[in-house]
């Protein structure tokens, strides 16, 4: 049996993905927990995300409201909106340049939530990027997921970041020498233990 939270962030996810559809707001993608979970790595979440560009921040700030979901913290590169009953999960928007966002939406891939509902999710090497980016942030939560959602993603989409080279530069560009060499070390532990 799911979880109530769980529940409430899947009927959450959902009805903003039905809502955009209606309304033709076609620019966003699915990141965080949802993405991971949408990669095949079986975990919690409790709230929604999504990256929209620039370009579109205005436009989902006024949608996300109209929903229910009010403006209640935000940053040049993050805002984030919260049901004022507290009974539906946060909505956290990142907001990226065009170029990036161009970037992400011509590698996303296609998440069916069911019902013939589709949206886009950020590829999966993407969410590595974003996560990366994450742990080596200054006010990192304790409690963050980032690491292990990184480990699963690469075993699940079997990526290699000692022999790949392509996949190995993109985790020491967005990651550093310190986080590539954790990465090769746990990813060879994990598939020594089999």
């Amino acid at each position: 049996m799911e979880d109530a939270e769980d529940n409430r962030v899947k009927q959450t996810l959902v009805l903003l993905a039905e809502k955009a559809c209606e309304e033709g707001l076609d620019e966003f993608l699915l990141i965080g927990g949802n993405a991971v979970i949408a990669h095949g790595v079986p975990r919690f979440t409790r709230d929604v995300d999504f990256v929209v560009p620039e370009s579109s921040r205005t436009t989902w700030r006024l949608f996300l409201e109209r929903l229910g979901f009010p403006f209640f913290h935000g940053t040049s590169a993050f805002e984030q909106y919260k049901d004022p009953a507290d009974v539906r999960p946060r909505v956290d928007l990142m907001i990226v340049d065009e170029p990036t966002w161009g970037k992400l939406r011509s590698d996303a891939w296609d998440f069916d939530l069911g019902n013939g509902l589709n949206t886009k999710v950020a590829s999966p090497q993407h969410i590595i990027a974003m996560k990366l980016k994450a742990c080596l942030a200054e006010h990192r939560r304790e409690d963050a997921v980032d690491w292990s959602d990184i480990v699963e993603l690469v075993m699940i989409h079997q990526f290699d970041p000692e022999s790949d080279a392509n996949f190995s530069d993109f985790v020491l560009h967005f990651g550093g020498e310190m986080l590539h060499r954790k990465l090769i070390d746990e990813i060879a532990e994990r598939r020594k233990r089999g």
